[in-house]
């Protein structure tokens, strides 16, 4: 299926976890691909410029990477091929730390719905036999320091970014060869992508309280991150 901004909301689960001395925002998604495909996809610097931007450096144990699109650079620290990569995330007087974690995941089985089963019939809500999908969930975790930006903005501000970037890389998965670049770009500057930025800040909002945090001030925290993101003036009563 085609990912949409409707289906990402609901597709990706969000997280947010107290650490010492700060917090770990983690964003999880499955996709119907292999694992080695979603690896090259996040690694591979020809695959990255077609739907997150210009990248370059080596995914190996101690290699810099650069992202010069987003001024961003960083060092590998680890690196389990295909399943694992831990490395820096260094922006301006900024360093912080991410993982991406790469999983094989069973895919749900169909069921005969109790309807279309015999009436006591064993054949009830057992799996339909069919040829197995793969199923792949991808987890960023992007650890962050608990500092005066993170009173302001919240995890909406890391959070929101990288949603963003999960549905450039639903849409490069869907289609490996198109350049989701120019789509993207569009998508940010219309009104449907201003929709989805509010959407994903309330969704952590919701994350944010979820983690124990006070509803009101991480609520100012959500839509401060929104307005932001969409330079308008955040309206805080």
């Amino acid at each position: 299926m085609t990912a949409s901004p409707t289906s990402q909301l609901t597709d990706v689960t969000r997280t947010v976890t107290p650490t010492s001395g700060g917090h770990v925002v983690a964003l999880s998604q499955p996709f119907a691909v292999h694992p080695e495909e979603l690896w090259s996809a996040l690694t591979i610097g020809s695959h990255l410029e077609l739907w997150f931007g210009r990248a370059s450096g080596e995914v190996v144990e101690g290699g810099r990477y650069e992202l010069p699109d987003m001024e961003t650079s960083g060092t590998v620290l680890a690196v389990e091929e295909p399943r694992r990569l831990l490395l820096t995330w260094e922006f301006g007087k900024s360093r912080n730390q991410m993982e991406l974690l790469v999983e094989s995941v069973a895919p749900e089985q169909p069921t005969v719905p109790a309807s279309e089963a015999a009436a006591g019939s064993d054949a009830a809500a057992q799996p339909v036999a069919t040829t197995s999908q793969v199923a792949t969930r991808f987890t960023l975790r992007h650890t962050v320091p608990a500092d005066a930006h993170w009173q302001a903005f919240g995890p909406a501000a890391t959070g929101c970014g990288w949603d963003a970037a999960l549905y450039g890389l639903a849409l490069h998965l869907a289609d490996p060869a198109a350049d989701q670049l120019p789509r993207l770009s569009r998508f940010a500057a219309s009104p449907e992508g201003a929709e989805f930025t509010r959407a994903t800040a309330d969704a952590w909002f919701q994350a944010h309280v979820a983690s124990g945090a006070d509803k009101k001030p991480a609520r100012k925290a959500s839509v401060r991150t929104a307005a932001f993101y969409l330079g308008e003036e955040p309206e805080l009563s």
